[in-house]
C-alpha cells in the first residue's frame, strides 16, 4: 500500500461524479491523481463501468480506513465480550485492523487495473518522464 495506491483509491472515488463536469473535469482528475495527460479519443460510455466498479471499491476501501480510525470514538465498552479481539478496546483495534487489512489489499491490487482501464477509456496516456 503506496502513495500511489492512496492516490488511485482518490481518484477512482472522484472520477465516477466527474462525469457530470465532462471531459475537461476528468482529464484534470487523471493528471491529478494518476500522473497522465488527455492524448487520445475519450470513450466516456465504455469507462463508466469500470469507473463504477472502482467507484464503489474506493467508497469500501474508505469506510474500512474510516471505521478503524474511528473504532474506538463510538464503543461504549457496555459489553466488551461481543466484540471482535476480547474485552479490551486494543485488543478490538487490533483484530479489526488485520480484517480490514485483509479486505483492503484486495481493494488496492483491484483498483490498479481498474484505474489504468478508466484512465486509457477517457482517453488518457501516462505521463512521459513518471
Amino acid at each position: 500500500m503506496t502513495i500511489s495506491d492512496w492516490k488511485r483509491a482518490i481518484y477512482a472515488l472522484l472520477a465516477l461524479p466527474g462525469y457530470l463536469g465532462g471531459a475537461k473535469v476528468q482529464r484534470g482528475l487523471a493528471r491529478r491523481w494518476l500522473g497522465e495527460h488527455g492524448g487520445g479519443r475519450p470513450r466516456f460510455v465504455a469507462a463508466f463501468g469500470p469507473s463504477a466498479v472502482a467507484f464503489l471499491l474506493a467508497l469500501l476501501l474508505f469506510y474500512l480506513a474510516g471505521r478503524i480510525a474511528t473504532y474506538g470514538l463510538f464503543w461504549s465498552g457496555s459489553d466488551p465480550e461481543g466484540t471482535w479481539g476480547g474485552p479490551t478496546l486494543v485488543g478490538a483495534w487490533i483484530v479489526h485492523f488485520f480484517v480490514a487489512l485483509g479486505m483492503a489489499v484486495p481493494i488496492f491490487l483491484a483498483l490498479r487495473p481498474l484505474t489504468r482501464l478508466q484512465a486509457r477509456l477517457l482517453g488518457s496516456s501516462p505521463v512521459m518522464g513518471h
